[in-house]
């Protein structure tokens, strides 16, 4: 870490950030943003979650370095016409995490900053955490070294032991079992009886809404907060089938246009996996901007259904982030003959 911080600091030093943003001037760049830590999540998942305490640093770097935070529509719209403002800015944030109301809506009230917020709805419907994630979470908090999983699902194997595999194995077994063959109520029994065998205190966890989603009065205030309500799909899922696409589009749709008052045609590819082929079944959908987990920079040429996006994250030192707004690191990809290709985003 300390070898690529001294390496772009040595980069800026000799004006080479300079010259990279007069060589991406008119481009624009989206922040990317999931959960902010209560906790502890930001040493579970420091690529899905930051702590407030960062988020608050990192819009007020933003405010020293003088840069002009957009609405997503409009920078878009300004792209498309090249009248953006220089060193401008987007800030969106995946999934509606409880913490965007509680911790981060605040911070961007009091620095009078707009954000995007993408909702996927399914655990905002059905207020359960959200079951991958805890499960993963518990794995994560236990320090029982064999724990005795046999029986928790019909086809649990034998013991685990504290091998990182069969550890791994375990969890990925109980998530996909969980998911396929039992309904939410059957789901929490189990997080409850896998908590007490790896000797996590569940209560504590569920009492924080560490992995809930907003409520809809959550999604109400937040909106009145002067904050965008968009669309992430029902299932945090969009497989490549028109059929399935507007499943998961409309039933998104359903469930947040009654507590939105701004048109829902902004989406977030969930996990950041999109398609070719899935542009034309958004536009047919009333989809205007969509945005994926691509890294770099945006020009007026970006196809508006396939925006790039920069993910910030609570180990990313600030001198890396300021390489990648500048147009220093993407320039650096180029060079080296990198390709940003479809790269998944942290999972929710």
């Amino acid at each position: 870490m300390w070898a690529k911080r001294t390496f772009y600091y040595g980069c800026k030093t000799m004006g080479l950030f300079r010259a990279a943003a007069r060589h991406s001037r008119g481009t624009l760049p989206i922040l990317c943003y999931h959960g902010f830590a209560q906790a502890d999540e930001h040493r579970f998942r420091p690529a899905l979650y930051v702590t407030p305490e960062k988020f608050r640093a990192r819009l007020d770097w933003l405010a020293r370095e003088g840069y002009t935070v957009l609405p997503l529509d409009e920078a878009v719209t300004r792209l498309r016409s090249h009248q953006l403002p220089e060193k401008a800015v987007v800030i969106t944030i995946d999934d509606g995490f409880a913490s965007v109301a509680s911790s981060a809506a605040p911070v961007l009230q009091e620095y009078q900053y707009p954000a995007t917020v993408y909702v996927t709805s399914y655990y905002v419907k059905h207020q359960h955490p959200v079951f991958r994630l805890l499960v993963q979470y518990l794995f994560w908090k236990s320090d029982v070294a064999e724990p005795d999983l046999a029986g928790l699902m019909p086809e649990m194997p034998a013991p685990a032991t504290d091998e990182t595999a069969n550890r791994t194995q375990a969890m990925q077994d109980l998530i996909g079992q969980g998911e396929q063959l039992l309904d939410n109520a059957g789901r929490e029994q189990l997080l409850v009886d896998l908590a007490n065998r790896l000797g996590v205190d569940l209560d504590g966890i569920l009492r924080q809404r560490l992995f809930a989603l907003m409520t809809p009065e959550e999604i109400r205030a937040l909106e009145a907060a002067g904050l965008d309500v968009q669309l992430h799909t029902h299932r945090h899922t969009l497989p490549l089938d028109a059929a399935l696409v507007h499943r998961e589009v409309s039933d998104n749709r359903e469930c947040l246009e009654p507590l939105t008052t701004t048109p829902l045609q902004h989406f977030c590819y969930p996990s950041g996996e999109w398609s070719e082929g899935h542009l034309p079944l958004l536009a047919s959908l009333g989809i205007k901007t969509a945005t994926t987990c691509d890294p770099g920079l945006n020009t007026a040429q970006t196809p508006p259904l396939a925006l790039k996006r920069i993910l910030d994250k609570q180990d990313l030192p600030t001198i890396e982030l300021e390489a990648e707004l500048c147009g220093f690191k993407p320039l650096l990809r180029r060079l080296l003959g990198r390709t940003s290709g479809h790269q998944r985003a942290p999972d929710a």
